[in-house]
């Protein structure tokens, strides 16, 4: 028998009119050799071989790869009159930054380099797009986070390898390419840990411990980068995780974790400001002086900002006296990085764009679907892992940064396979990704077929 799968027709509201698809058809596991070249381009992120090897950079494998991705995505697309779908509303209000952020070029302060960074942004979401496209399984969403865990060790052993080797930043680990800044790095890594912890649940003891072994190179890597931000974000995501455990004993290993961690801290951080006397701590004050800079930029340009990614161009124009031999500071708030180079359109946007995010990956740990708890399992560690980089990114600048942008792709990802019925409804119609019933499929994409 020759059956017809039928495709949910609307995306938390955002309706799309599909082709059937028939069983066993090439098209049933549609994106796959696209699914494949995204995990190519997860390793280069995190292994920035392009770097290690400069002959590589020759042909920009990453963004090639990418480009290739997208193209044999709308080929197959195509082939089964399909759109690509863009989960709504966090889809569109990407879309919706994007755009202001390529507005913010107009009023820049360095045009060419705001119009550089809003091509970055472009990729980012060709990316974004990628993964809600193509991670339609558990299994395909599984591999895309082992390939992250897997990958995060490229920049943890790394860092490691070269702070034994003596190659520091200001006495701090860090590593290569996006890595090279040792908080972008820090941060990068912890996102990382509830989601290796979450994959390592599935598996026995034996194999198990090869992961923890895996969390503790990071947690190294996060605590030799002396980054006190992402040090904050760590604590927040194990105390979150201890928080969710329903087990007394895991509550009270997370509790264990805290503490050694808040002990470790003083005992041997060798960095020369630490959390004590922070009043007299300068780095602290730079910092917060980038916050009072952001803010008259913003009130210099409310509603486009200073031009994307130009915050750090235009922080001799604004900071004060005492800091004038700092020509290129960036802002060490993602927020009010956002305020300050994309005005209040881009800060709302975005903004509202990291709220979907959160509430898809917590109505989906709320109403989890059955059959889907695996998934739904991954979603609470991926739930975690963005409130992880929200509250790293009150103490750093990451709207350029690739993660928060994959963390999203992934959540949406994630919410359309728990959405998507294990078994097509015979006369209720189809499910949409916020939970509600679509209306009834056309009578030729349910009908069977009898050979």
């Amino acid at each position: 028998m020759s059956g017809i799968t039928p495709i949910p027709t609307h995306v938390f509201g955002a309706r799309y009119k599909t082709a059937p698809i028939r069983c066993g058809s090439p098209a049933a596991e549609m994106g796959g050799f696209s699914f494949k070249l995204l995990i190519v381009f997860f390793l280069l992120l995190y292994s920035n071989l392009p770097l290690m090897f400069p002959v590589l950079e020759l042909v920009r494998p990453a963004q090639t790869l990418g480009a290739l991705a997208l193209i044999i995505l709308l080929y197959e697309k195509a082939l089964v009159r399909r759109k690509l779908d863009l989960a709504w509303p966090d889809g569109y209000l990407l879309a919706g930054f994007i755009a202001a952020a390529g507005l913010s070029i107009f009023g820049a302060v360095w045009p060419a380099y705001a119009a550089e960074a809003a091509l970055t942004l472009v990729k980012m979401a060709v990316v974004y797009l990628l993964i809600v496209n193509t991670v339609t399984s558990e299994n395909r969403l599984r591999t895309l986070l082992w390939v992250m865990v897997l990958g995060g060790l490229f920049p943890a052993v790394g860092s490691l390898w070269y702070w034994h080797q003596g190659i520091k930043i200001e006495g701090r680990a860090a590593w290569l390419g996006v890595f090279a800044n040792p908080n972008e790095m820090a941060y990068s890594l912890v996102i990382l840990i509830p989601i290796a912890l979450a994959l390592s649940r599935r598996l026995n003891l034996t194999r198990r411990i090869p992961v923890w072994l895996v969390i503790a190179a990071f947690m190294t890597a996060i605590y030799l980068s002396y980054s006190r931000g992402s040090l904050v974000g760590l604590f927040a995501v194990v105390a979150y995780m201890g928080w969710r455990q329903k087990s007394k004993l895991a509550r009270a290993g997370m509790i264990g974790v805290l503490v050694a961690g808040a002990l470790a801290v003083p005992l041997y951080w060798s960095r020369g400001d630490d959390f004590s006397n922070l009043r007299e701590d300068a780095n602290l004050q730079e910092r917060l002086t980038t916050y009072k800079v952001a803010f008259a930029m913003y009130s210099d340009s409310p509603l486009l900002g200073v031009g994307i990614n130009c915050s750090a161009v235009a922080w001799p124009l604004y900071a004060p006296a005492q800091f004038g031999n700092h020509k290129w500071l960036i802002t060490h708030n993602t927020f009010l990085q956002a305020l300050s180079e994309t005005g209040t359109v881009g800060f709302l946007l975005l903004v509202s764009f990291f709220g979907a995010v959160i509430c898809r990956a917590w109505r989906v740990r709320k109403a989890p679907q059955p059959g889907r708890d695996g998934v739904v399992e991954l979603m609470a560690a991926l739930e975690i892992a963005f409130w992880g980089f929200v509250v790293c990114g009150l103490s750093g600048g990451y709207v350029m940064s690739w993660f928060p942008y994959l963390l999203a792709g992934l959540i949406g990802a994630a919410g359309r396979i728990v959405a998507e019925p294990t078994q097509a409804p015979r006369s209720t119609g189809l499910q949409s990704w916020s939970g509600r019933t679509a209306e009834a499929a056309p009578r030729h994409s349910m009908r069977q077929t009898d050979k």
